[in-house]
């Protein structure tokens, strides 16, 4: 499907610019050591589900008019999908990708329009994608077609290019996410059509009791046994350890082998689990963010095993925005010394604080 603007055809010559993509192919694995996470978009985003429903417009802005984000103006000015946009992304850059099984491209041309009276700061992380399953995909590691969406617009003036994003094959009622990053709060966030008549995804699901599974750390929830904590239901799916980790692991490099994996060169075992997690609890239109680090590894105790690595999760990665309803299946992954004997997977989206929900615990089968 291609959505041509009557003003601007899509390029034909696409010239490459400066490609991010060797940063997303640098290690097969990502240390997490004495609390550090690793970079991710999602948990720079964790104050999301904090706001109340006035603080953003409820319906998504209509497809091609302009709406005031802040200082920005932004508009929608070509929407591309489909087997056009796949080839416009690898003409881009030799180093472009093919899409995932299961996944499609979609490239955004963005007009945006600085009325402040300071440069305006765009990171193409200020966007991300979601549809009728309420789930939401961030910017991809990817050349974009010439012209890139400019870093900056200063005051006054107007930037034009195209960001490219990605969803689910047979994904419907496209939008685009507007939060950005250097701005704080969500007063400026807003949703953009990239369909007619798109509408935001999900529903008031507020009132979802959380029970007392997984609760207690010396009776942890089982394979199969939902719990609830704050805004999310979650469920472990599926641990699995050693080689069969390995295999599923496709960000690799010519350092890391099958024997990594079983503990066969350093005495530690791969260890990946697979969970079911729904947004419950929330307010419709309003996004969530669950972080990265919202799963952890503890003794029989509950206590937080530290400087412990935590490896680049399998695909689809665990951790991501969620809008009200959207439910989704992701793995994280650990690397576990063998000596530590039983542990537990702790559930705690945000850190101890007054507001925290209480942690859940999950045996974690190692």
């Amino acid at each position: 499907m291609h959505l041509r603007s009557p003003d601007r055809p899509l390029p034909m010559r696409l010239n490459a610019c400066p490609s991010w993509s060797a940063l997303a192919s640098v290690g097969a694995l990502v240390l997490l050591v004495g609390g550090l996470i690793a970079p991710n978009a999602a948990g720079a985003r964790q104050v999301a589900s904090t706001a109340t429903v006035a603080e953003v417009p409820v319906e998504p802005v209509p497809l091609g008019e302009p709406t005031e984000a802040g200082d920005a103006v932004l508009r929608v000015a070509e929407v591309v999908t489909g087997q056009v946009a796949t080839e416009a992304v690898l003409a881009a850059d030799p180093t472009n990708r093919s899409p995932r099984d299961g996944v499609a491209y979609v490239l955004v041309r963005l007009v945006v329009e600085n009325r402040g009276d300071r440069p305006l700061l765009l990171s193409n992380d200020d966007f991300a994608l979601t549809g009728a399953s309420g789930l939401v995909r961030r910017f991809l590691w990817l050349t974009p077609p010439e012209p890139a969406l400019p870093p900056e617009v200063a005051p006054g003036e107007t930037g034009e290019g195209w960001v490219v994003l990605s969803a689910p094959v047979g994904e419907t009622g496209l939008l685009l996410v507007y939060d950005n990053l250097s701005l704080g709060g969500t007063w400026a966030d807003r949703s953009l059509a990239l369909e007619e008549a798109a509408t935001l995804p999900g529903q008031d699901v507020s009132g979802t009791e959380a029970g007392v599974a997984g609760s207690d750390p010396a009776a942890p929830a089982t394979v199969g046994e939902p719990v609830v904590s704050g805004e999310w239901r979650v469920e472990l799916v599926e641990a699995v350890t050693g080689a069969a980790v390995f295999d599923l692991v496709d960000y690799r490099t010519g350092a890391l082998q099958v024997e990594d994996a079983t503990g066969a060169s350093d005495g530690s075992v791969w260890l990946a689990l697979r969970f079911r997690i729904a947004h419950v609890n929330g307010v419709a239109g309003r996004p969530a963010t669950l972080p990265a680090n919202a799963f952890a590894l503890t003794d029989s105790s509950g206590t937080p095993i530290l400087d412990l690595a935590t490896l680049t999760s399998p695909s689809p990665d665990a951790a991501g925005d969620f809008f009200p309803g959207a439910e989704r299946e992701g793995w994280v992954a650990f690397d576990v010394p063998v000596e530590l004997g039983p542990i537990l997977v702790r559930f705690q989206p945000f850190a101890e604080t007054t507001r925290a929900p209480e942690p859940r615990y999950f045996a974690s089968g190692a």
